[in-house]
């Protein structure tokens, strides 16, 4: 009895701790807004350097174009915080150009110099940034200058993106190319990569595509005018990319998600139909590690049903495999389904934080990510050199570590959003 006291005076104690170093992030983040010369009362022009591009003298600065200027058809937004250019970031840019984007390059950092020649290759323009409100404050830049210019009168097509996820070349990025170009075709207003029910219904904000419908209208434009770019995490989330979604895109329709839970389903019955279900093992090892569940007794129904099928060696009935769907719906899908929607679904993007958040262990994710990319290169006939990929996500996932590596950081890991790690959800009951 008094050892479980003790217990919950101490959990009460480090969510006290935790919510106060929150609050005092927040309020410096607020301060900086208020007082620095790039924040309340700066503009995009303040906060944007606008570097040289292939299309003129790399040692001066580029004019901003004047409001006449061509307009490219399309115009894709990238958010990049990277001093050099990465492998993934050159791959998604380069992707970017094939699907026919004129790029809007803004870095919130310094851009490396012998980098510059090689990114304005791939981009349209490009620009260093103040980093103050990490990527949202980026792409407010980035759709307020656009607007200003007159460019969001003329485009037909408007991408916003960001590198928060690694980029996988190959089969993967094609087949995202190949969807970029039937979205244009189609009827729907805006597409987006991911979706998420977490807190309220939103699209998460690594990738999406805008019609005119959309990035014109006053909902929009008022929206970017008014988001105060703070340079907090739970201000990005909650007053950024879910604002985002309820204030704007969910009044739009229709609008088309590219990786889904039930798209996974469907292609996990049809892949599996001639073999009496979908073996259980098979989606499991691509999925976070239930360790941590387990020990904390939190096995839920749906966990439990695709636990049973592994620990038969049964496969999953069509029943049963509905219940990955539940899995998915109930958590964040960019961490359950990180591999998932990647090898079913030929996604070409893998966050790079799925260790941090205690989500996969350092092993499986480097070891799931390299097989990724030997499936997406399909060939050594496609050129892909894999290893500086593989090299280049084990640098990302080590730098930040696992959970236990912020257990005597209890300031950090708040400000990082760090728990003790991730847990699979129950089915969401109020």
């Amino acid at each position: 009895m008094k050892t479980r006291i003790i217990n919950r005076v101490r959990s009460a104690w480090c969510r006290l701790r935790r919510k106060t170093y929150i609050c005092l992030d927040f309020t410096a983040a607020f301060t900086d807004y208020l007082l620095s010369p790039y924040g309340r009362t700066g503009s995009p022009s303040t906060r944007l350097t606008e570097l040289a591009t292939s299309s003129n003298d790399l040692a001066n600065p580029q004019e901003p174009p004047s409001p006449g200027a061509e307009t490219p058809e399309s115009i894709a937004i990238f958010v990049a915080y990277s001093n050099q250019l990465t492998h993934s970031n050159r791959a998604y840019l380069q992707a970017l150009k094939q699907a026919g984007f004129s790029t809007f390059f803004i870095n919130n950092c310094t851009t490396d110099s012998e980098d510059i020649a090689e990114i304005s290759s791939l981009v349209w323009r490009m620009f260093d940034r103040e980093n103050i409100g990490r990527d949202f404050g980026a792409f407010k830049d980035g759709v307020l200058m656009l607007n200003d210019e007159g460019h969001l009168k003329r485009c037909l097509y408007l991408a916003i993106a960001n590198d928060s996820m690694q980029f996988i070349p190959g089969r993967n990025a094609d087949e995202l190319i190949k969807r970029i170009q039937r979205f244009k075709e189609s009827p729907a207003k805006g597409l987006f990569s991911h979706i998420s029910h977490q807190i309220q219904t939103h699209y998460q904000s690594y990738f999406q595509i805008l019609k005119p419908e959309i990035f014109r209208s006053n909902r929009f434009l008022d929206f970017w005018q008014n988001y105060q770019h703070l340079s907090h995490r739970g201000h990005c989330i909650y007053q950024g990319e879910i604002a985002l979604s309820s204030e704007v895109y969910r009044h739009f329709y229709p609008v088309e998600v590219l990786y889904t839970s039930d798209d996974l389903i469907e292609v996990l019955l049809a892949t599996y139909k001639h073999e009496g279900g979908v073996p259980g093992g098979d989606l499991l090892r691509l999925m976070p590690s239930p360790s941590r569940t387990a020990e904390n007794g939190l096995i839920g129904y749906s966990l439990g049903q695709l636990l049973e099928s592994v620990s038969k060696g049964k496969p999953l009935t069509t029943f049963q495999a509905f219940t990955i769907a539940d899995l998915i719906e109930n958590s964040n899908p960019s961490h359950i389904a990180a591999f998932l929607y990647p090898f079913f679904l030929h996604c070409p993007l893998v966050k790079h934080d799925l260790c941090i958040a205690g989500s996969f262990t350092i092993g499986q994710a480097v070891n799931l990510f390299k097989e990724l990319l030997e499936y997406s290169a399909t060939s050594p006939e496609t050129g892909i050199q894999i290893q500086p990929f593989l090299e280049e996500f084990k640098q990302l996932i080590y730098a930040k570590g696992v959970p236990m590596s912020y257990s005597g950081k209890t300031r950090e890991a708040a400000i990082r959003g760090i728990t003790n790690g991730f847990v699979y959800p129950f089915t969401y009951d109020g």
